[in-house]
């Protein structure tokens, strides 16, 4: 393992704990991918197919959300990429590389144009040949909603996006193949949404417990899910309770599902004329993983492919899971450390006529406003990497008012995080006598503080 220790929630564990070697198997992962003709994402997607390729993979997955608004055509495009990259479902050297795609909810409905007569026509499930005939015409293979392959030993489950609120029968499907799933060797599963309860912040999954209650008899089984955005930056992208859950990023943009923050693009909100903030830049959060299975465990790495650079450090997760184990996330949260600022770091506060135009958002562009600048703190230990601030307003020393805004870098690699972060209060909402201060606290990806700097207005 890469240096030689193998990063396990907030502790480090040696190498030497797992047996080195080749892997077993190799596996890529891209989840929502997004094709659309204004996002160009054919261009990531052969970026990401071409390294996969060059790590010898034996198989892609992709879970879910291929097409933005799900168009025959977007679809079809992703298959064209496919197919230049890998024709025939084979690699550079020639080995075979097995396709584990699933649908999204892009995939079967697109809410902004849904009822038009042409979105209709062209929809991969309005049109009256489809799924079936457009899928076997693109991918080569039946479609189905609920899918079987194995891929070099190990078996590999597939549930589509739910089709007119009919979820795929998944509980039925692992009762039936209960008795061949069971033991230590580990199994995959994947659909879109993160199973409920389990990896991210769990609050959005869109599952409704069926692949839960599915998986909790399998410690064997690995979900690996998207549709959330989240970015690999952070930590708590694998679970592990009953069986073992992983977030495969996004190609697209990061961070759809988190909300409550003034810095971030606020998914499905109607509010978003309030925004104090620009929402930082997404699209640097571009990322997948390349997951090497081994008898008793798997080693992922997470990859930026906006930069083509590591993430952060491997995630080593052993199989079978296990409760309480590293990634329990009671655990990963009381065992993480908080991030630091370094010594003789200082946060500013200062009233402006006007927010600067790189940062400022449709409520406070132009208006006077007091901002915030906040250093980057330190990555000291594993799991103390800093992913968000919270921001106090304190008048004679009692906290007023409260801002949460994520750290400026958040979703990239750490060797392209180092920057400055902000905070903007409006002037209305600061008091015109009493002491002010803002104290910023910076925090891991769990939660988890460390200790706050304070600026004096």
């Amino acid at each position: 393992m890469r240096g030689g220790l193998a990063v396990l929630g907030g502790f480090v564990l040696p190498a030497r704990a797992f047996a080195a070697g080749k892997p077993n198997m190799r596996l890529g992962v891209v989840s929502d991918v997004h094709v659309s003709k204004a996002w160009k994402q054919e261009f990531y997607f052969e970026k990401a197919l071409r390294w996969f390729d060059a790590q010898g993979v034996d198989a892609v997955m992709v879970p879910g959300d291929i097409a933005h608004s799900g168009l025959i055509s977007e679809l079809a495009s992703f298959a064209s990429v496919w197919d230049k990259v890998l024709p025939g479902d084979k690699g550079a050297d020639g080995r075979p590389v097995a396709k584990l795609f699933v649908t999204g909810n892009h995939d079967l409905d697109a809410w902004w144009v849904k009822g038009k007569d042409e979105w209709r026509a062209a929809n991969v499930f309005s049109h009256a040949d489809n799924p079936a005939k457009v899928w076997a015409r693109l991918f080569h293979e039946e479609w189905q909603p609920i899918w079987h392959k194995r891929v070099k030993g190990y078996d590999f489950i597939g549930a589509q996006w739910p089709a007119k609120a009919t979820q795929p029968p998944v509980e039925a499907w692992f009762r039936e193949h209960a008795r061949e799933l069971a033991g230590a060797k580990p199994f995959f599963y994947v659909q879109h949404a993160h199973p409920q309860g389990t990896c991210g912040d769990g609050k959005t999954s869109y599952d409704r417990g069926e692949s839960t209650r599915a998986l909790a008899p399998f410690a064997n089984a690995v979900a690996i899910t998207g549709h959330s955005h989240q970015t690999l930056t952070d930590e708590s992208g694998v679970w592990q309770g009953t069986f073992t859950s992983i977030n495969a990023g996004c190609l697209r943009a990061g961070d759809n599902d988190r909300k409550g923050y003034d810095s971030t693009y606020p998914f499905y909100s109607t509010k978003r004329s309030q925004n104090r903030m620009k929402p930082l830049a997404a699209e640097e959060g571009r990322c997948g993983l390349l997951v090497d299975v081994f008898d008793d465990h798997l080693l992922v790495q997470r990859r930026s492919f906006e930069y083509d650079m590591p993430l952060g450090d491997d995630w080593c997760v052993a199989l079978p899971a296990a409760a309480g184990g590293p990634f329990d996330p009671a655990r990963q949260r009381r065992e993480s450390v908080g991030p630091e600022f370094a010594p003789g770091a200082k946060v500013e506060a200062v009233r402006c006529a006007a927010p600067p135009e790189e940062i400022a958002g449709p409520a406070l562009k132009g208006k006077p406003c007091v901002h915030v600048r906040i250093p980057r703190p330190r990555t000291a230990k594993p799991g103390s990497r800093v992913y968000d601030f919270e921001v106090e307003m304190r008048v004679d020393g009692l906290c007023k008012l409260k801002r949460l805004v994520l750290a400026n870098g958040y979703n990239v690699p750490e060797a392209k995080a180092d920057r400055t972060s902000n905070c903007l209060f409006g002037i209305e909402e600061v008091p015109a006598t009493g002491e002010i201060a803002f104290a910023v606290t910076p925090r891991n990806a769990f939660g988890v503080p460390g200790r706050p700097l304070v600026a004096k207005l």
